[in-house]
């Protein structure tokens, strides 16, 4: 049984309005009896949250999606597909933005302990911690879209590697052998992001070798692609031919600014791109790209978390298939 207002005060040796009193911060509790209460909540693992919902066994009927930027499409339509089916299926959703932040990733996993919400759908996260782990295991939190670290562990996601490796496959049998790569993510190169790790096999398995001045961290929608391409411009020596970027609205800025300054595409800089959003057939010409299944990976997230808090039977958790749709940007 979960620790009440009263069990805190024992401990702690106070009175229950003194308890609610050091809560809410109140002038006239001392700072040493604050801390003796906050010790007691902490020994209990007392939250004040919802407390009348804590002590009946209450669900909130909340689940939580983390996205490290709302402000990416891809996020966009993945959390419009999940908060249909969240719907559909008696829940309400909110949206947790981590902006690629440990700190708050952390933050937003105790909300579940705190009963604030039921469950967690994780759409982006670096690394495995004890707790995020314990939440899987008790089938409070799912896994979708992508996981930078080196555990193994049940996700929604695409075959990363497999889908860059055949994207990038198709850039060197179109005879591009400098190759650009733009990812979204803060940090440098590792061997744990799948896409990388399949933009290089192609790259070692055609014995080209890549030039880790052509990698591009933090470049993300259509000014993340404008930024490239204005970096792209300047280079005068070695310029890539060809560039992979992470997203289709990355690969719209980036043909939207080569073709301010009288360059072309495909035949000065070929692009491919990455979802298929609806932008990729918009733009001249239009984006050559990976599609994901987006809605299909949102609504099998939410039924594996909704299902398994509610005690019934869970989907298995897969990998979904990718497509190469062919256009006109290589």
């Amino acid at each position: 049984m979960s620790a009440s207002i009263t069990d805190v005060a024992k401990k702690a040796n106070v009175s229950v309005t003194t308890v609610s009193r050091a809560i809410n911060d109140h002038p006239y509790v001392s700072d040493k009896t604050k801390k003796r209460i906050r010790k007691a909540m902490q020994e209990l693992n007392y939250y004040p949250n919802n407390i009348a919902q804590q002590l009946r066994g209450q669900k909130t009927k909340l689940i939580g999606v983390t996205v490290s930027f709302i402000t990416n499409q891809f996020f966009a339509y993945l959390v419009d597909a999940i908060e249909k089916k969240a719907k559909q299926m008696g829940y309400r959703l909110i949206i947790l933005q981590t902006s690629e932040s440990p700190e708050l990733e952390d933050f937003y996993l105790d909300l579940i302990a705190k009963k604030q919400m039921d469950g967690i759908i994780v759409t982006s996260i670096g690394q495995a911690t004890p707790k995020l782990k314990n939440l899987i295991s008790e089938g409070k939190v799912v896994l979708c879209n992508r996981y930078l670290g080196d555990e193994p562990l049940d996700m929604i996601r695409i075959d990363e590697e497999e889908a860059c490796y055949q994207g990038t496959k198709l850039l060197i049998e179109k005879g591009h052998e400098r190759i650009a790569f733009c990812t979204g993510n803060h940090r440098p190169p590792s061997p744990s992001d799948k896409r990388y790790k399949g933009f290089m096999k192609a790259m070692d398995e055609a014995g080209l070798p890549f030039n880790h001045r052509h990698y591009f961290k933090k470049t993300m929608g259509i000014d993340g692609g404008r930024s490239f391409a204005q970096a792209w411009l300047k280079m005068k020596r070695n310029r890539p031919t060809a560039v992979f970027s992470n997203g289709d609205m990355t690969a719209a800025g980036i043909i939207s600014e080569v073709q301010k300054h009288d360059y072309r595409v495909p035949e000065d800089l070929a692009v491919l791109g990455f979802d298929d959003q609806p932008i990729a057939e918009l733009t001249t010409p239009a984006i050559t790209t990976i599609a994901q299944p987006i809605e299909e990976m949102g609504e099998l997230a939410t039924e594996i978390l909704i299902n398994s808090l509610e005690g019934n039977e869970v989907p298995n958790c897969r990998l979904l298939k990718t497509e190469l749709v062919i256009r006109d940007s290589l």
